[in-house]
C-alpha cells in the first residue's frame, strides 16, 4: 500500500510541474500581450507560430553547399572543353566559366557563415478588428524580451 501511495505522489508532482512549464511560444506570447496590455488594440495567436532565428538559414547553408559542389564539377567539365576548342570557341567558353568561377566564390563565402543560432520569430499574430493586419515579433535567445 505504501508503495502505491509513493507512486501517487510522484505522479501528482510531475503533473503539476508538467503543468507548470511554460513553452518557449507561450513564453513569447506573454511577452507581447505584456507590451501590447495597455494599447486598444486586441491580438490574436491562434495562427501565430514560433520559428527560431539564424544568422543565415541552415537550408540556405545547405543550398550552398550543394551549388558550390554542382558548379565544381561544371566547371571543371568546362575546362576539360576548352583544350579542344577553337580560339573564338575557347574563348566564349573560358568568359562562361569565368561568371561561373566568380558564381563559385559568392557562394564560397556564404559556406564560411555558418548557421548560428540568433534568436526566436513569433509570426502571424493578428490585430482583432476592421484592419486585418498580421504582427511578426523577434525575440533574444532566452525569450526574455522582444528585440527589433
Amino acid at each position: 500500500m505504501r508503495k502505491i501511495y509513493h507512486a501517487f505522489v510522484l505522479l501528482l508532482l510531475v503533473v503539476i510541474i508538467s503543468c507548470g512549464k511554460k513553452t518557449n511560444q507561450d513564453r513569447a506570447i506573454a511577452l507581447v500581450e505584456a507590451q501590447y496590455e495597455n494599447g486598444n488594440q486586441d491580438l490574436n495567436f491562434d495562427s501565430s507560430k514560433l520559428d527560431s532565428l539564424y544568422n543565415i538559414s541552415p537550408a540556405a547553408y545547405a543550398d550552398s553547399l550543394k551549388k558550390g559542389n554542382e558548379l565544381d564539377v561544371t566547371l571543371a567539365e568546362l575546362e576539360g572543353q576548352i583544350e579542344h576548342l577553337s580560339q573564338a570557341e575557347s574563348d566564349s567558353v573560358g568568359l562562361i566559366s569565368a561568371k561561373l568561377t566568380k558564381e563559385r566564390y559568392r557562394l564560397l563565402e556564404l559556406t564560411k557563415t555558418k548557421p548560428v543560432f540568433i534568436g526566436w520569430k513569433l509570426s502571424g499574430v493578428a490585430i482583432e478588428g476592421d484592419k486585418h493586419e498580421v504582427l511578426s515579433f523577434n525575440f533574444d535567445k532566452g525569450i526574455t524580451k522582444i528585440v527589433p
